[in-house]
């Protein structure tokens, strides 16, 4: 679905974090971003997402036809949750998902949000202010958000902080689920995100990316022992 070949992401010139690597995101899949703390996870992430325009990539192509990533028809294909998020602070969940749905001219489904709703337990903060809310429910407004587009590309950067253990085992559910209507990319620092949505991880280090097929329900740390050090 997503091609990305030879990219180079930097903050200050000659300094490359992302060095010329390749990124392949499969259709209906999820694949698992991993990388030790600054290796330049949420790096790549914002170049993708258009919120850093420090990158140069030999090829970017969405579906078999060439992109940047600050272009509207491509933007409107993904949506990102970020690791935070403080925008909208006076905005109420409500008001936020119609203003999302808007932007991207998509029809709400009442009973996947209400099943979103009700899987994060958010139900009673629906008419709070996000400003209001504790961290893990301002997450949850963007997750379900997210989810409720049903886009091509969903991105998540480290999508369980801040969210309790139930939220957590939902958030899988709804992961899986997922890939009846797209993709994700999801970095996490928790394995056990990994074992329970994974179909490949996307190991990130010294600026490139090597790519490993896993299987779910299999302890991460078997399957990826060895690998990770080569």
């Amino acid at each position: 679905m997503l091609e990305i070949e030879r990219i180079k992401i930097w903050y200050k010139p000659d300094n490359d974090i992302i060095k010329g690597t390749d990124v392949s995101i499969d259709e209906n899949s999820v694949a698992g971003l991993l990388g030790i703390n600054g290796a330049g996870k949420s790096t790549l992430i914002n170049a993708i997402s258009d919120v850093h325009d420090k990158y140069a990539a030999d090829k970017i192509a969405f579906r078999g036809q060439a992109y940047k990533f600050s272009d509207e028809s491509f933007k409107q294909n993904r949506y990102t949750v970020f690791t935070e998020e403080n925008a909208f602070m006076y905005w109420t969940f409500s008001d936020y998902l119609a203003f999302i749905l808007n932007a991207y001219k998509k029809k709400p489904d009442s009973s996947y949000v209400d099943y979103l709703i009700d899987g994060f337990n958010f139900g009673e903060y629906r008419k709070h202010e996000l400003k209001d809310l504790s961290t893990g429910n301002r997450k949850k407004v963007f997750l379900i958000t997210g989810f409720a587009l049903r886009l091509p590309l969903l991105i998540l950067d480290e999508p369980l902080d801040g969210l309790d253990f139930n939220s957590s085992e939902f958030l899988y559910e709804a992961i899986n689920g997922y890939k009846r209507h797209g993709a994700i990319l999801m970095s996490s620092h928790i394995a056990e995100s990994f074992e329970k949505t994974c179909d490949y991880i996307l190991l990130l280090s010294d600026g490139k990316i090597r790519r490993k097929q896993v299987r779910q329900g299999v302890d991460i740390r078997s399957q990826l022992e060895g690998w990770l050090d080569g």
